[in-house]
């Protein structure tokens, strides 16, 4: 369901508002922060994604996985609250079939994953349908050469990276190449945080939707 026609500014400072003062919110990192993560955090999150699973349900599938309450799961995911417990780690080895030293390593480098191919494909897939070609003119390329690069056959130049970023809203300095942007459990597209935004008006009680409702008014009348 859509909510109003926002822009990406608009966006971004409603996310922005309803991290900071929507308290039943799940703990986050900074979205500046996002690009660091922990080997622990980040391996669970790659099992998760090369799990296929759909990341809004990556708290409920890890939840299953440990048998453990989906806000332990969400702090796992986030890296906050204890670290895995020696029951946890042990589940965890059965689910995936993974050895320890395994799970505290770093499995994205051990699979030979191509980060820069799975960022831009995470990216491209977050538009809305048909803003692909809308991408590409932005950036001064054809909509053939975007397919390159989401296949791996052409990959951007350091200039386009660049753009890429800034199109995207990304963290100034934010290295493509080498930061997993795709395992990031924060929404980053404009119509990804339209969708995190309506889901999270739809969970809202009466009290905490009259309490923001001054705010977001405000912000939607800019």
């Amino acid at each position: 369901m859509a909510l109003y026609p926002y822009n990406a500014n608009l966006c971004q400072a409603l996310y922005a508002y309803y991290r900071r003062n929507a308290d039943y919110l799940p703990t986050s990192s900074a979205y500046a922060k996002l690009g660091s993560m922990d080997g622990l955090k980040r391996n669970i999150r790659y099992l998760l994604w090369k799990e296929g699973a759909d990341r809004k349900d990556w708290p409920s599938k890890l939840a299953k996985w440990l048998g453990c309450s989906l806000r332990r799961a969400e702090e796992l995911l986030e890296g906050n609250g204890e670290a895995l417990t020696s029951k946890e780690k042990k589940v965890l080895e059965k689910e995936t079939g993974l050895a320890p030293e395994e799970l505290s390593g770093d499995l994205l480098e051990k699979h030979g994953g191509d980060i820069l191919v799975e960022n831009i494909r995470h990216l491209i897939d977050g538009l809305p349908h048909g803003q692909k070609k809308e991408f590409a003119a932005k950036l001064g390329v054809d909509v053939t050469t975007v397919s390159r690069w989401i296949g791996g056959a052409q990959r951007p130049t350091k200039k386009k990276l660049e753009e890429i970023g800034k199109y995207f809203g990304l963290p100034p300095g934010t290295d493509l190449d080498s930061e997993a942007i795709f395992l990031w459990t924060e929404p980053i597209s404009e119509s990804q945080m339209k969708s995190w935004i309506t889901e999270r008006i739809q969970q809202m009680n009466g009290k905490t939707l009259r309490e923001i409702f001054p705010a977001m008014r405000r912000l939607v009348a800019k």
